[in-house]
């Protein structure tokens, strides 16, 4: 099995190909043409253990976003549920808080960078490794998701949704109006669910009638 380096562009040196922060080894990856290679990664990334039974790249770095969005959930939901304003104009007190609002929001900078970051061209002596970089992504008030399970599993931790509900109203609304989506579903008791039932049948019933009035 022949082994190569990658390419390393001189401003990513020592740097994660899956989420930017800073690398000093590297893992085997088989890429799609089935050329394998050595790819840096981060100790957090790395401590995921995906890459020693996810192949190829493509389905591997899936699987190591996924992983970052649920171990950072709490970090990325302070983007959620605060501006940088209004966390600094909280009036949380006492100690655990005034930490939290002075690093709260650099946190959540940091771990949606890191979520968002996508990896360097790659290619071995400056020839390209083509169809290796996944092209499927679902995003959501700017963070980007690698799947639709990773989004919907940070909806539904975040605000605390019942995430079969939201899968639902997810298909309804379309996956590109998932802003819209969580707002109705935070319309809803959680934890009846009768309620959820209805609140479906009437949203199904309302999008009925603004198709039918199109046609």
């Amino acid at each position: 099995m022949k082994i190569q380096n990658l390419d390393i562009p001189f401003n990513c040196r020592f740097t994660c190909w899956f989420c930017g922060e800073g690398s000093d080894q590297t893992i085997l990856v088989t890429l799609v043409t089935q050329q394998v290679v050595n790819m840096p990664i981060c100790d957090e990334c790395k401590s995921y253990r995906c890459h020693s039974h996810v192949n190829p790249l493509a389905k591997l770095e899936k699987r190591i976003k996924e992983k970052m969005v649920i171990r950072n959930a709490k970090a990325l939901s302070i983007g959620a549920n605060w501006t940088k304003q209004e966390l600094q104009e909280s009036e949380l007190t006492g100690s655990a808080f005034d930490g939290f609002k002075k690093s709260g929001w650099k946190m959540y900078l940091i771990a949606k960078a890191r979520v968002n970051y996508s990896g360097w061209a790659l290619s071995v002596d400056g020839i390209p490794l083509d169809d290796v970089i996944i092209d499927e992504a679902f995003e959501f008030d700017g963070l980007t998701f690698s799947s639709f399970e990773s989004m919907l599993t940070y909806l539904s931790t975040t605000f605390a949704l019942n995430e079969d509900f939201l899968a639902q109203v997810l298909a309804l609304y379309g996956n590109n109006r998932a802003i819209s989506a969580v707002k109705f579903c935070r319309l809803v008791p959680n934890n009846s669910r009768l309620q959820r039932e209805k609140a479906l049948k009437d949203l199904i019933e309302s999008i009925k009638e603004k198709e039918s009035l199109k046609s």
